[in-house]
């Protein structure tokens, strides 16, 4: 006889601890870090007992913690009663007024935010968003809404009457809407897309979860409340505890994985808002809110320098670009240098057009990162065929949204301007070969170089020597070698001379070779340009 038995596949074995057990948060519904590595971490290690942020860990890009109590100050920030999350922000959809009388199950104390792409584990690359606040009383079921909004420019604060919200929604904007047990389990928590238009709300909820306990491990949300009495590491002072306690169901977090929800089409979020409500619905009535910044797509800005400028004809240069990013995020994607000219004074912000770009060379493009803010790349080297002036610009190209987004510097910014210069050049050279007894066949004379150097551009000092060798006997005033010394401003003239004895057979020569550099005001040596450089005569006796 056989038996089988049908053994059901389990997906969640155990409650998880994080969003999709991604392990770098404890959604454990409390506040405090029990972990004792990096991660998982938890509100209390982001933030100090002022709440003011701490150094936040690898993968993060911000995190934000907002005052918004105590119950007994009159709140600057509830709802005005219409204000529905079915309505647009702008054009009075949305209107905040100040309270003194909050019902205290809605009254928010605290809210607090964290941004973060985990660097391994199973939700590695991914954009994940906690949120969490804390309530002043327990004597109701908790009802919520969490705004995850694009628009950094929402915000409200009202000291006297009705006051419109700045800002609008975008398409994108992310809602959750949920509600908790007295007894601290989260039993609802859905999930909503701003979409616009009659229907503005598109149910999002199918792959997420409302209380992590229950959850499935793939879900891309859920959420804790306390079960238990907590404690605060910052001021706090709910209906009934002592200080910074916070009573059972006063507590609640959600973890969110935003590219499991949506891919790569996560929205960039600014600002999150948490509010209390009537009920876990989108139509119901909005009461108390605390909003706070939170940005996830972080903006670049974009230096360069150009080195060396000045330069000689000839010589060459590089641009190099530092992308700055505003959180700890990673720098990744390319940077495309771009040059104009040239141009007989400074570029201006109107130079740089396409008949002035200097082709092949542009566009110039390098990779940049991926690495931590800021990272640097530099271009290739630029040699230009003609003298003048240069303007240079430089675009950040990033990767994805989450590494910032695209930036440029702007023609005649500075540090993007490179000077080519003419550069010194020898204009004459010649001898004077006089033999003894005006008797060439004696096989002995003098000779006399000279020689010029004109300077076409700016000032320079000039090196190098002249030195005469040769087969025959040759002796020159001063020694055989002429060194070159002495500071050349610009147009103008230095003049070289040496002159010296020789004797020597037919066929023996006498030689004088010119080895001219010059350095110029970055403290960068050359060769002066010009020939010849070398005069040989050959002695005759016959």
């Amino acid at each position: 006889m056989t038996l089988a038995f049908a053994v059901p596949f389990l997906t969640r074995a155990f409650a998880l601890t994080d969003v999709g057990n991604a392990g770098v948060f404890e959604l454990d519904g409390n506040i405090v870090k029990d972990s004792s590595g990096t991660f998982p971490t938890d509100w209390g290690a982001l933030f100090d007992s002022s709440g003011v942020t701490q150094p936040l860990p690898q993968g993060a890009l911000d995190a934000h913690w907002v005052n918004d109590g105590p119950h007994a100050v009159t709140d600057l920030t509830t709802f005005t009663t219409g204000s529905k999350d079915t309505l647009d922000i702008a054009n009075a959809g949305w209107q905040c007024t100040p309270s003194g009388n909050l019902t205290p199950k809605d009254d928010i104390l605290h809210a607090y935010s964290l941004a973060i792409v985990p660097q391994s584990g199973p939700r590695m690359g991914h954009l994940l968003v906690y949120g969490g606040f804390e309530r002043f009383t327990n004597n109701g079921a908790g009802d919520l809404g969490l705004w995850l909004l694009q628009d950094p420019a929402v915000a409200c604060s009202s000291t006297k009457g009705a006051v419109s919200f700045t800002g609008a929604h975008v398409v994108g904007d992310v809602l959750f809407v949920g509600e908790f047990s007295t007894g601290g389990t989260v039993t609802t928590l859905n999930a909503f897309k701003w979409v616009g238009g009659s229907s503005p709300l598109a149910n999002v909820t199918a792959t997420g979860g409302a209380d992590c306990r229950t959850a499935n491990i793939t879900a891309n949300f859920c959420s804790r409340s306390n079960t238990v009495s907590i404690s605060t590491p910052w001021s706090t002072q709910d209906k009934t505890s002592g200080p910074n306690t916070l009573a059972t169901a006063e507590f609640f977090e959600v973890g969110i994985d935003l590219t499991g929800l949506f891919g790569s089409n996560a929205p960039c979020i600014n600002r999150f808002i948490f509010d209390t409500r009537t009920s876990p619905s989108v139509t119901a009535t909005l009461k108390d809110y605390a909003e706070g910044e939170l940005a996830t797509c972080p903006t670049a800005a974009i230096s360069t320098n150009v080195s060396p400028s000045p330069i000689p004809f000839g010589g060459s240069a590089t641009d190099t670009a530092t992308v700055t990013l505003t959180t700890a995020s990673t720098v990744s994607g390319t940077v495309t240098f771009n040059v104009y000219g040239p141009f007989s004074s400074p570029p201006t912000s109107t130079s740089c057009t396409s008949t002035t770009l200097v082709t092949p060379f542009s566009p110039n493009t390098v990779t940049i990162g991926p690495g931590p803010s800021p990272q640097s790349a530099t271009s290739g080297t630029f040699t230009p065929s003609a003298t003048g002036y240069y303007g240079w610009t430089a675009t950040y190209n990033p990767a994805g949204p989450r590494n910032g987004n695209t930036v440029s510097t702007s023609c005649g910014d500075a540090n993007e301007t490179l000077l080519v210069l003419s550069i010194p050049k020898i204009t004459a050279f010649d001898f004077t070969n006089t033999p003894d007894n005006s008797d060439p066949t004696l096989g002995s004379g003098t000779v006399m170089y000279t020689f010029k150097i004109h300077n076409y551009g700016a000032a320079v000092t000039l090196s190098g020597s002249l030195a005469v060798s040769g087969t025959a006997s040759v002796t020159c005033t001063g020694g055989n070698t002429l060194t070159l010394s002495g500071s050349l401003a610009a147009d103008t003239d230095a003049t070289f001379s040496l002159t010296c004895t020789y004797s020597g057979t037919s066929g023996q020569n006498v030689s004088a070779t010119i080895n001219a550099m010059f350095t110029d005001t970055n403290g960068a040596t050359h060769s002066v340009s010009g020939t010849p450089t070398t005069y040989t005569f050959t002695i005759q006796t016959i």
